[in-house]
């Protein structure tokens, strides 16, 4: 038996039907795509009075901000510690160090290195 040969008709009916198939999919990929919004929008949307993620962003803006106090290397600064000059969280400064930044050395202050 020989393979049954293909009239131009069907074979038009094919690419017809496979192109149509091939540009629905598209359609609809690009539906799907196009109705998610862009990671930039999401976190502009929290500063905008959006509710996803304002408070977590508000917060890690706040860590950074104390992240970035200097204490003099002489202290710490605690987002809940206390409120500095400006408002701010200060420096908690160690022992026989003072001032807003911990780079005044209290006169005559000794220090238990073993504790």
């Amino acid at each position: 038996m020989e393979p049954a040969s293909r009239t131009p008709g069907v074979l038009g009916l094919q690419v017809l039907l496979c192109s149509s198939l091939l540009l629905n999919a598209l359609l609809v990929a690009h539906h799907i795509l196009s109705a998610l919004p862009a990671p930039s929008e999401l976190l502009g949307a929290a500063s905008n009075g959006g509710c996803s993620l304002s408070w977590s962003l508000q917060a890690a803006r706040d860590a950074e901000s104390v992240a970035a106090t200097g204490c003099s290397g002489h202290g710490r600064v605690f987002l809940d510690g206390i409120v500095g000059e400006d408002g701010r969280p200060g420096c908690e400064c160690n022992t026989c160090f003072q001032g807003p930044d911990c780079s005044v050395r209290t006169p005559d202050c000794t220090v238990d290195a073993d504790r």
